[in-house]
């Protein structure tokens, strides 16, 4: 019988970079004037999802507080905000790009943007950054990379993701850095850990509609948490969501060293493919 539980889900809070097929960072650099478009803006880019009206988007504010707006063609929108220059003259990205705690803060704004289109639209995530010099040009990428982006967005219809990482506490003491000096050795360990990750691994995967893992640190340098040897995010059909976090905790409670962190639902951030326009 399993000694501890701690398992546990938690609803998707701050933001993250995004990645993105919809992308072209220009950073802090000075959008290029088109068109008359005044330099000291640019067009924060946020998500490209099925075609929204203005009833949709009312009240969502985005990165610099500004109104966020669809950019739209062919039934495919791009929703962005216009984000300009303070009165002292700082660019806009460098203005909320600037320290960990603006970056943090400008991220936390483009998740909701994007969470809130979620609710009811399959979206297509843009990584955190993403500016054009106006809407026009926006608009041309939508029509030039119309079929690959609307087959991307219609794959996300009824999805979510989720995340999970698993922590080993291998001795089955209380977790922490103290290692009596009479148990196996960490390799043996080790490896016993990671063989219930890879179990936990695979149940979720044979429900998920994609997976993705990313690596684990070395045990070496693990946290007073314990040793971290699953992290991974899985695309689920949203109707599957309970199943995926019942899975988890019923192998968990079957191992006493082990316990997973559960976050989500989350928009698909983790898969949305890399690529510029």
């Amino acid at each position: 019988m399993k000694k501890r539980l701690f398992a546990h889900t938690r609803k998707a809070r701050s933001g993250r970079a995004a990645r993105s097929v919809f992308c072209r960072c220009r950073s802090a650099d000075p959008a290029e004037p088109a068109g008359g478009q005044d330099a000291s803006n640019v067009v924060w880019v946020y998500a490209v999802t099925t075609e929204v009206g203005t009833e949709q988007l009312s009240g969502v504010t985005g990165v610099a507080g500004e109104p966020v707006r669809a950019v739209s063609n062919a039934g495919l929108s791009a929703v962005v905000g216009t984000v300009g220059d303070t009165s002292n003259g700082d660019r806009p990205l460098t203005r909320l790009l600037v320290g960990l705690t603006a970056i943090e803060t400008a991220g936390r704004a483009h998740h909701q943007v994007v969470a809130s289109l979620a609710e009811d639209n399959p979206v297509l995530p843009v990584r955190l950054a993403t500016v054009y010099p106006d809407d026009a040009t926006i608009r041309r990428q939508l029509a030039e990379r119309h079929t690959e982006l609307a087959v991307m967005v219609e794959s996300f219809r009824d999805t979510e993701e989720w995340g999970v990482k698993v922590y080993a506490d291998p001795y089955g003491q209380p977790i922490g850095p103290v290692i009596p000096d009479d148990l196996p050795s960490l390799e043996s360990l080790w490896l016993q850990a990671e063989a219930c990750a890879e179990e936990i691994s695979q149940a979720l995967s044979d429900i998920a509609v994609a997976t993705r893992h990313r690596p684990s640190p070395d045990p070496r340098y693990g946290a007073d948490s314990g040793w971290m040897v699953l992290n991974g995010a899985y695309l689920l059909e949203t109707e599957r969501a309970d199943e995926f976090t019942e899975i988890v905790a019923s192998i968990t409670a079957e191992h006493a060293a082990l316990r997973a962190d559960v976050t989500g639902p989350w928009p698909p951030y983790s898969f949305a493919e890399t690529g510029e326009l």
